[in-house]
């Protein structure tokens, strides 16, 4: 009887194993293992975005439209600044935001190896303005961003601008807890 449950147990053991997989969440359609990467870091990225949408005095511009690679946000900018606290690294904290969003997810085998995400900003008698963010396996894990837009008032035509300055980025591993 004790062999019969010590079998029994063992069984379901195995059983469980194999329906369970080997845990690893590098598995991939493809049937290759991505553990052993020689870039390093996890295909799948995690980014958190800040952005300071103004006008062209510096002033918070509110109800702008927020779109990330393609996506319209729910939420539009506010009217008035938050600041960066002081979980942030030195050169980053206090540092003036009117829209947050994410995480958003995103798996670099998705995209052959290299993601990239448009951010595009919004509004009603304003120039639309964007910028570009592109992350590969070897970049950190989990990302944070932040990018100021001034917006200026448009022209007759329906134009999209890059922002005047590229988007900062920085790891989680660069925050403090």
């Amino acid at each position: 009887m004790r062999a019969l449950k010590l079998a029994v147990g063992c069984c379901t053991v195995i059983v469980a194993l194999l329906l369970a997989g080997c845990g690893s969440e590098y598995w991939y359609d493809d049937g290759n293992y991505y553990d052993n990467y020689d870039g390093g870091g996890s295909p799948q990225k995690t980014v958190r975005i800040y952005l300071n949408v103004a006008d062209q005095d510096g002033d918070a511009l509110g109800n702008a439209t927020i779109w990330v690679d393609g996506t319209q946000q729910e939420d539009k900018t506010r009217n008035e600044y938050r600041a960066l606290g002081n979980n942030f690294p030195a050169g980053w904290r206090g540092w003036l935001y009117n829209w947050d969003g994410g995480p958003f997810w995103y798996d670099t085998r998705d995209y052959s190896g290299a993601v990239t995400i448009e951010i595009m900003v919004s509004k009603s008698g304003f120039r639309s303005q964007r910028t570009v963010l592109r992350f590969t396996r070897s970049d950190p894990d989990e990302v944070y961003v932040r990018q100021t837009f001034v917006m200026e008032r448009a022209s007759a035509t329906a134009e999209v601008a890059d922002a005047p300055q590229p988007p900062e980025m920085i790891s989680a591993q660069q925050l403090t807890h």
